[in-house]
Formats: C-alpha cells, sequence, structure tokens
C-alpha cells in the first residue's frame, strides 16, 4: 500500500510539550525544541505520547500543538490519540489531521472495559473512512493489550497501515515474528536496540526527545552494522532510563533531565508535576555520571 511506504523509518522523536507556569503551551519554546531535534538528525517528531504532557488534552490544543511542530520542521509529524469511543475518536482524529499531521496512531479505547477485535474493527473502520492518512493501530497500555491475534485482524482487513507496540516486549516479538508485511514501531524504551535488530521499522520515543543525537547514533550503528557501538550506546540509555523510569514520576524526571541540560520545558500538567524529596537530585547525579548534562 501507498500509505505504508511512505512511513518513515528510524528515531521518531516523541517531543515533549513545554509548558508555562499556568500549564499553557509555551509555543516559543516548542519551536526551539523542535529546531532543536530537528538538527539532531531525528527521522520524525511525534506529539501526543503518554509521557509528552498531552494526555487529557482538548482537540482544538493537540491541533494547535501539530501545526507548531509542522511549522517548525519538515519532517514527518506522528500524532497519537486516545479515544475512549468513537464520537471521540472522529474529533481527535480530525484535529489532528486538520493541525497536519502525517501519520495518526489510534489507541485502544480502554475506559472501563477494552472492546473486543469485532469492536476494534469498527472503530478503525470509521477512522478509515474518515482519513486518508496512514492510520497506525497503537498498543500502549500493558493493563489491556491488544495483543498480536487482534492486530493481525486489522492489518489483514486493511484497517490499520501498522502498528506501535510500547507495551510489552513479547507482543513486539511476536509482531515482528509474525511478518504482518506493514511497519512495526517500538516504544519499550529501554529495549530500543533489540527491537531494531529484530525488525522493527523505528521507534517513537521520549528518551530520543531527551537525548537525540545518543538515540540517531543508536539507529546509525545499527543500520551500519556496527554492533559494537551500538550496543554501548544502548547500554548507556539504559542506565539512563533507570533513572528516570519510576512510577507517576516518569514525565516529570524527563522534565527535570531536560532543565539540568539546558533546556527548560516546566512541569508537567498537575497532578503529574510532584517529584518526591531528592529526585531531582537523584536524576541531575545520574546525567552527571554518563557525562550527560
Amino acid at each position: 500500500m501507498q500509505r505504508t511506504k511512505s512511513l518513515p523509518s528510524g528515531v521518531i522523536a516523541d517531543v515533549i510539550i513545554p509548558y508555562s507556569n499556568v500549564e499553557e503551551p509555551d509555543f516559543d519554546r516548542l519551536s526551539h525544541e523542535v529546531e532543536l531535534l530537528d538538527k539532531a538528525g531525528v527521522h520524525g517528531l511525534s506529539v501526543g505520547g503518554i509521557l509528552g504532557g498531552v494526555i487529557g488534552a482538548a482537540p482544538d490544543e493537540l491541533s494547535a500543538l501539530c501545526s507548531a511542530i509542522r511549522r517548525s520542521s519538515k519532517k514527518p509529524v506522528f500524532a497519537t490519540v486516545f479515544p475512549d469511543a468513537f464520537p471521540e475518536a472522529c474529533e481527535l482524529v480530525r484535529a489532528v489531521k486538520d493541525g497536519g499531521a502525517d501519520v495518526i496512531l489510534v489507541a485502544q479505547p480502554h475506559y472501563l472495559a477494552q472492546p473486543g477485535v469485532e469492536g476494534l474493527a469498527e472503530l478503525f473502520g470509521g477512522i478509515r473512512a474518515l482519513v486518508r492518512l496512514p492510520l497506525l493501530l497503537a498498543d500502549c497500555f500493558a493493563g489491556s493489550l491488544v495483543g498480536v491475534d487482534s492486530a493481525r485482524t486489522l492489518v489483514q482487513r486493511k484497517l490499520v497501515d501498522g502498528v506501535f507496540e510500547a507495551a510489552d516486549m513479547h507482543v513486539l516479538v511476536d509482531l515482528l515474528y509474525s511478518r504482518l508485511d506493514v511497519p512495526v514501531y517500538s516504544c519499550i524504551e529501554d529495549l530500543h536496540y533489540p527491537a531494531l535488530v529484530l525488525g522493527a521499522r523505528g521507534f517513537i520515543s521520549n528518551i530520543a526527545s531527551v537525548f537525540p543525537s545518543e538515540c540517531v547514533g543508536l539507529y546509525a550503528s545499527i543500520q551500519g552494522r556496527d554492533h559494537s557501538t551500538a550496543r554501548d550506546i544502548h547500554q548507556r540509555l539504559v542506565r539512563l532510563w533507570r533513572a528516570f523510569d519510576y512510577g507517576t514520576e516518569r514525565e516529570a524526571r524527563l522534565r527535570c533531565a531536560l532543565a539540568a541540560r539546558g533546556r527548560p520545558v516546566g512541569s508537567p500538567k498537575s497532578p503529574y508535576g510532584r517529584l518526591a524529596p531528592n529526585s531531582s537530585e537523584y536524576v541531575v547525579n545520574a546525567l552527571q555520571r554518563e557525562n550527560a548534562l
């Protein structure tokens, strides 16, 4: 399919959206962040990921963020939406399409209960009728996995053009092993190296937003079959990710790391902005140990 061929490979940085002190997007800082990521060589940009700071954003805010990223870069723009029902899915999908997104990722509804495969097929069939853009299934919630069988059904019915697996490495392995003939992207932050080796088209990642050059170097080393260098970069990124991967503090710790690296993006929206005592010091010390300040 033409839509599948147009999907880029490599590192897709999920932009951590800068916020002002009143929890409104700081569009000037956002433009600066996008330009920095662009110059670092990432292959695409993403808005809407779980740790990017836009969970719960209204459609008009998502559209405005997509537009701002599109104005600041010529790289492909991925947009992820998390609808609970079809009417909301329509509203969110139209918003990011109008905002200039090139690829739309739709997560499975998970409010109260996850729909079965026929319900998912109905949802994605309705979305497919709305837009001609590449459409990806986003499997993002470890507590309500879509899994391989449902993903395969959506692919076989030509309702999605690819799969984004962000919840379970075992599901990712099985998706790649199943040879679905559509791109599979990953976002298991401490396993980007094995995902790429196993055949993932690329990864959509918040750690790529904090450390874009390192992630681009990881991808380039794998493409060049320099696995010694790739493993070294992978191990360093894993050690850094361990400093961030702490329960509900993950987004706040990522933002703390950006501030320590001279890229202040503000705090997450309430109630996700609180850090435990000593967490900031812990993050900064981890950066210092890895010479990452």
